[in-house]
Parts: structure tokens; sequence; C-alpha cells
């Protein structure tokens, strides 16, 4: 019972909207209140605009997928792109300790066994977060091998500037 009373008190109060009243109070500026005042005028407020979103399916076979069929079904494809993202061509990065992050995107991701190798002047780098670089033009590359050493894909070399910060 208790239980039905909550439930037609739910629905009766989105039923219930209150009036909104526009008015100008003593400071001259304009106000609204939900009960009327002498010289209020009744405003519209339009229904609050909803939105739902289509449910959407997902197909059983491509939901689960066994974990073989998904590690063979993305073996040996190539590489479409491997862009070095930062620092972008002829551009300066300013760093008092030589300190340079190179970024890269590759297309599709890197594949179980491959590694990504970073070439800077020519000297394979341990890491993408490099440092010690002396100030002056360096040139950046980077290429995908395989685990035999394999050459898979590079991109094209950059070339940027490091500067140090001078106090003048």
């Amino acid at each position: 019972m208790k239980s039905r009373v909550l439930l037609i008190c739910f629905f009766l109060a989105g039923a219930v909207q209150a009036d909104i009243y526009k008015y100008t109070n003593k400071q001259g500026k304009t106000s609204y209140s939900d009960t009327p005042v002498t010289g209020a005028e009744k405003v519209f407020v339009p229904p609050v605009m909803t939105y739902e979103a289509p449910v959407q399916t997902i197909e059983k076979e491509k939901a689960v997928q066994p974990k073989d069929e998904a590690e063979t079904s993305s073996e040996n494809v190539p590489y479409s792109t491997l862009d070095i993202i930062s620092p972008i061509d002829q551009g300066t990065v300013r760093n008092n300790q030589g300190t340079v992050n190179v970024t890269y995107d590759l297309q599709p991701a890197l594949q179980k066994g491959d590694v990504v190798e970073l070439m800077i002047d020519g000297v394979k780098q341990p890491n993408f977060d490099v440092q010690g670089l002396a100030p002056g033009e360096h040139t950046v590359q980077i290429q995908v091998v395989d685990s035999n050493g394999g050459f898979k894909i590079s991109s094209q070399k950059i070339t940027f500037y490091l500067h140090r910060n001078i106090k003048r």
C-alpha cells in the first residue's frame, strides 16, 4: 500500500508545475518569481527538451572473438604509416638539459614480436626520451623491425634544432 501511495505522489509531483512571473523590482531590474506580484506578467516556459539515444546492438560473432583467432588475424598485416609527431620538421626545441621527447604514430598498432627503434643522427637510442643532446641541428628517424631484426617500415627523416635558453 505504501509503495502505491509513493508511486501516485511521484507521478502527481511531475504533473504539477508552478507558474513563472516576470516583473521589474524596486531597483529597476527584471526579476522572476513563482508568486504573482502586482504588475507582473505570466511567462510561458516551454517544456524541457529530452533526447533518447538509440539502442546499439553488437553482433555476437564480432563481440566475442577467440583469442587465438584475434592474434592470427592481426599477424603479418603490413604497416601503413609511421609518422613522427614531435619534434616537428625544421622545428626548434628549447631545453637547457638537451632533453628531447620523440613521439610517433604507427598504423596499425605495433604487432607482437616487432620493435620500434629510434635513431638520432644515425645512432640508435635506448628510449624515446633522449637526454644530453648537444645544441644544434639533429635528424630523427624511427623504424619498426621484427624479432629477427628484419626491416618492416620507417618514418621520414625529420630535422630539428636544439637551442638552450640564455639569460641576457
